[in-house]
């Protein structure tokens, strides 16, 4: 009988039973600083997030755009859930990302990252040149190859993201993030879940999706494995200030508070190569010095 009770509550109390504490971005025993104690990936060399920084991306042509393939309006019952560190939503298995080297990637869930802490912190997990945007929209793949995301997720190229992020755009409401904003209040309390009738998160993504960083890193979020080949859109999604006000503020958290500044900060690059699918002013300039730096040039009159 002991040993059922203590089953029993190991099923129930999940990882905070196991690991004794529930992680956390900024408090309690397991914080981000704390997180290899328990977690000895997210102390590795190839993790996630990191700073974008456009001088040392390399351009590489060959990069074509993502193909994303029911993306579009989905018909059915999504699952849309406060996890206690943010709102996840499910996605079908019928939404695939076809990257350029022809890898196939099912979607699992997607979910978002935010500020709030104040009126003046923005709240993306990847910056560009030391910038961070007020969100940051994670789609989570798993590779098809692997059949399932529960095996993909311990291979060594498993895992995909796709990710985008937003801007503030004063008195312009995104009309495409209307129905899952005003269904936040239905998950305000952690294990909480509610569903969407019908999704289209082709019209929650920018518009280009031509343009894109690429590089291989990490979950940004415990167990942090090193299996996750990013791609992080260039072009960001516009929603409104009263909309970014409403997701930083709906959500609480496992300790009863709302859920603020769920962002891990960037990581370290490690002789990691960032690559880019264009050129832009700052790539050219970059790649131009290269050349002079590195060719002999005789200039004559």
């Amino acid at each position: 009988m002991t040993a059922l009770v203590t089953l029993l509550s190991l099923l129930l109390l999940g990882p905070q039973a196991q690991h004794g504490a529930e992680w956390t971005y900024s408090d309690g025993v397991l914080d981000e600083a704390h997180w290899p104690r328990e977690y000895p990936d997210c102390g590795g060399k190839r993790q996630s997030p990191i700073d974008l920084q456009r001088k040392k991306v390399w351009y590489n042509p060959s990069l074509r755009a993502l193909n994303l393939s029911g993306y579009e309006v989905q018909h059915g019952v999504f699952l849309m859930i406060n996890n206690g560190h943010t709102v996840q939503i499910s996605l079908p298995p019928t939404m695939c990302m076809t990257a350029a080297d022809g890898t196939q990637y099912i979607a699992q869930q997607m979910h978002f990252h935010w500020g709030g802490a104040s009126l003046e912190i923005s709240g993306s997990e990847h910056t560009i040149d030391g910038i961070r945007y007020v969100i940051e929209i994670h789609i989570v793949h798993y590779n098809s190859k692997y059949k399932s995301y529960d095996k993909a997720q311990k291979a060594p190229d498993g895992l995909a993201v796709l990710a985008a992020l937003v801007e503030v755009k004063d008195n312009a409401e995104n009309t495409y993030y209307s129905n899952f904003i005003s269904h936040l209040k239905s998950i305000r309390y952690p294990g909480q879940s509610t569903v969407l009738r019908g999704l289209d998160v082709q019209d929650m993504l920018p518009g280009n999706l031509h343009y894109y960083y690429s590089y291989w890193g990490s979950l940004t979020t415990p167990p942090c494995t090193e299996n996750v080949h990013w791609f992080v859109l260039a072009d960001t999604v516009k929603l409104s200030r009263t909309q970014v006000w409403k997701l930083e503020n709906s959500l609480l958290n496992h300790q009863n508070k709302t859920i603020h500044n769920d962002y891990r900060g960037t990581q370290t690059l490690n002789n990691r190569v960032v690559e880019a699918s264009f050129m832009s002013q700052v790539n050219q300039c970059s790649e131009l010095q290269f050349y002079l730096n590195n060719t002999d040039v005789t200039l004559s009159t």
